[in-house]
């Protein structure tokens, strides 16, 4: 598994969404779905997309974080329920060093620093070297071509630079179209010396019934 395919998307908790990503994942040959907000039944992910397993952590909340991968490779991939929670959910893969995927959603409040402890908790305590983490970040910022500048981005922006991470979707966006405009509020995060390894990196066009 040299070269992995992956694909980033808010769902926004929407059904219809989540039905068509079947169709869209195996059509496009995707390996990884970094999923925020899924559709969810009874607190639970819910039409998982045919061909593929799922990733997430229970609560009595429903999960606002997933994680797809195709399903005739899946087993080489660990959960890692000790630093994983329903808003942020990282994997595993054993290779040489061990390569780390995360998906996240931070709520758009101003607990950005409280919601980011679980997973600093992740960074300080394993120190990864080969990380991709695909957020939305419900924040914007100047440097992510916003207009204005949120404080929780601010603090954001100061949490990457303090654990040695970078953002592989440096210009290109927008990243979210809705009713209140476009923003770059949703990233791909990754370890600086892992970044040159992201290759092609793009919005897609395609319609996907989401923001």
């Amino acid at each position: 598994m040299d070269n992995l395919t992956f694909f980033q998307l808010n769902t926004h908790h929407c059904k219809a969404a989540m039905a068509n990503l079947s169709i869209f994942l195996n059509q496009n040959n995707v390996d990884i779905l970094l999923n925020q907000e899924p559709y969810c039944h009874n607190g639970i992910p819910s039409l998982t997309p045919i061909n593929y397993t799922h990733f997430y952590i229970p609560s009595n909340t429903i999960p606002r974080a997933c994680i797809y991968i195709r399903s005739d490779i899946a087993h080489n991939f660990t959960l890692i329920h000790s630093f994983s929670t329903p808003d942020d959910v990282i994997i595993a893969l054993s290779t040489n060093p061990t390569l780390y995927i995360a998906s996240s959603y931070l709520p758009p409040y101003d607990t950005l620093i409280q919601d980011l402890q679980p997973f600093e908790y992740f960074l300080t305590s394993l120190n990864p070297t080969n990380l991709v983490w695909g957020l939305d970040s419900n924040c914007k910022h100047q440097m992510r071509y916003s207009p204005i500048t949120t404080s929780t981005c601010r603090s954001r922006v100061e949490f990457l630079s303090a654990h040695s991470l970078t953002t592989a979707n440096e210009k290109d966006g927008p990243t979210f179209s809705g009713p209140q405009g476009e923003s770059w509020i949703d990233i791909t995060v990754t370890a600086k010396k892992m970044v040159y390894r992201i290759h092609n990196w793009l919005v897609s066009e395609k319609e996907t019934q989401s923001d």
